[in-house]
């Protein structure tokens, strides 16, 4: 199995300044992380009914992201982490080989297999019920048709019974409780089509320098946040990803840029409204950041 790019040990470039300002800028006071679900609980706390798509809800961008250093590089925690910081959106990039889906971030292999994220999810469904999660799955550095793609995952689907919800509309909390809610960013793929008519998406990713993402990214991403809390529909799930690189740019040093402009726009809601944001991918979420986030949904 020849999995090109490989790397043996994690690249971990998370400084103790960025991740204490990330965790300040993004996360919530005392008092009110008190108020909160923990993150490995905070779905269990809303009502069955919820919409999918009238939720705040925090994600990370290449979730296995973690090697094949800074070009690359776009998480530090690993899955199971990532759901247990209350991360609910994953984005699976599958390169088919041998009958399997390798993680791949470009040519990079990430040093784990579609299986063993589906292990991790199924895991921390098995302990916390009352949770879902989205998942993105499109292919990546291979080029199969989308019948042989569609076939590699059917046969994940007979191996994980009953993990995976397929159907082609967005669910209420309620129906979707202990399961992976697939969005289907690949032509022979259920689920929620991913460039369909119930995704409402903002991902202008390719940022040349950091100069860019106050002029360009940021009034993007906002824009989508204003659209996301405007709107009312049941049906359209909105998805605004934060993260950009570039020929200039790096993950790390967009995510850096980007963080005081969210904090900014969290700042500046009224809380008591419950505003909905919607899904929101971010690079390099940390154990505290995402309370910011689903606390949303609580008011």
């Amino acid at each position: 199995m020849d999995l090109i790019g490989r790397q043996p040990t994690r690249r971990t470039l998370l400084g103790g300044g960025l991740a204490l300002g990330l965790t300040a800028a993004l996360g919530v006071g005392r008092a009110r992380a008190a108020d909160l679900p923990g993150g490995a609980d905070w779905m269990g706390a809303l009502p069955d009914g919820a919409p999918l798509a009238r939720l705040t809800v925090p994600g990370t961008h290449d979730t296995c992201s973690l090697y094949g250093g800074p070009i690359t590089q776009c998480q530090t925690l690993s899955v199971p982490d990532q759901l247990a910081a209350g991360v609910r959106f994953l984005d699976m990039r599958c390169r088919t080989i041998n009958g399997v889906f390798a993680i791949h971030h470009s040519q990079f292999f990430q040093n784990i297999f579609f299986g063993d994220v589906l292990n991790d999810c199924q895991a921390f469904l098995a302990q916390h019920p009352g949770e879902t999660v989205l998942m993105r799955v499109k292919q990546e550095y291979s080029t199969v048709s989308d019948a042989d793609f569609a076939a590699i995952f059917d046969s994940y689907q007979s191996r994980w019974p009953g993990l995976i919800w397929s159907q082609g509309r967005v669910p209420a909390l309620g129906e979707v409780r202990g399961r992976v809610v697939l969005l289907a960013d690949n032509g022979g793929l259920p689920g929620i089509g991913w460039n369909g008519p119930l995704v409402d998406l903002e991902d202008d990713y390719q940022i040349g320098t950091v100069f860019d993402i106050a002029g360009r990214k940021w009034p993007e991403a906002s824009a989508h946040f204003d659209a996301a809390r405007a709107a009312g529909d049941p049906q359209r799930l909105f998805i605004t990803f934060t993260s950009s690189s570039g020929w200039g740019l790096w993950p790390r040093q967009a995510a850096d840029a980007m963080a005081p402009h969210l904090a900014g726009y969290l700042a500046g809601l009224d809380r008591s409204a419950r505003p909905v944001l919607g899904t929101v991918p971010m690079d390099f979420v940390t154990p505290g950041s995402p309370a910011a986030w689903y606390g949303l949904n609580f008011g």
